[in-house]
């Protein structure tokens, strides 16, 4: 089941779903909450896709926060502040809000796009959109690719690059100690 507005706020009042910074009203929409890109954002090393001898993961003993202080890049924002999204480019950023779903509040999320920057060809999530029950406080990572023509100026704190759709879980889950992104400050994990 996916929370209404009016359970949005009510989950917000009693603490089932913790967000910092609170969203302004105009931020919950009926059925999901208006989240805003935050910073820094990374991307991948550029002479990885120009080496001749491309780097191979082995996805049966790959550790994500190995690989990414390794390859991954810190961009600095343009003098106004602003990111430039430059078109067939990937990015990992960071949602300004930070969240937490505790375990016993039965809830779980859904970060998707808003349609008004899809249609620009802006895709924040490759095929990761869960936030799961019991995620501890932390930034959601966005996997965010330009499909479109132009680049797309983003800025940190104020653009709304996602929504955040909040869904009942059937039952309170078991408790998972060891999950690779629990509670992360930045798109390393």
């Amino acid at each position: 089941m996916i929370l209404s507005n009016i359970d949005i706020r009510k989950v917000l009042k009693d603490q089932s779903f913790i967000i910092d910074p609170l969203p302004e009203e105009d931020q919950i929409d009926t059925s999901s909450i208006d989240l805003r890109i935050g910073e820094p954002i990374w991307v991948w090393d550029p002479k990885l896709s120009r080496q001749k001898d491309r780097v191979t993961i082995d996805t049966e003993n790959f550790d994500f926060k190995k690989f990414s202080e390794r390859y991954l890049i810190q961009i600095p924002p343009e003098p106004s502040g602003k990111y430039s999204i430059r078109p067939q480019t990937f990015y990992l950023a960071p949602t300004f809000e930070k969240v937490k779903f505790p375990i016993n509040s039965r809830l779980a999320g859904r970060v998707e796009g808003k349609s008004s920057l899809a249609r620009l060809g802006l895709g924040v999530h490759i095929t990761a959109p869960t936030i799961h029950c019991g995620t501890g406080f932390g930034i959601i990572t966005l996997e965010i690719f330009n499909h479109g023509p132009f680049s797309i100026d983003v800025t940190p704190g104020v653009t709304r690059i996602c929504q955040l759709i909040l869904e009942q879980v059937a039952s309170e889950p078991e408790e998972r100690d060891s999950r690779t992104f629990k509670g992360q400050k930045n798109p390393k994990g």
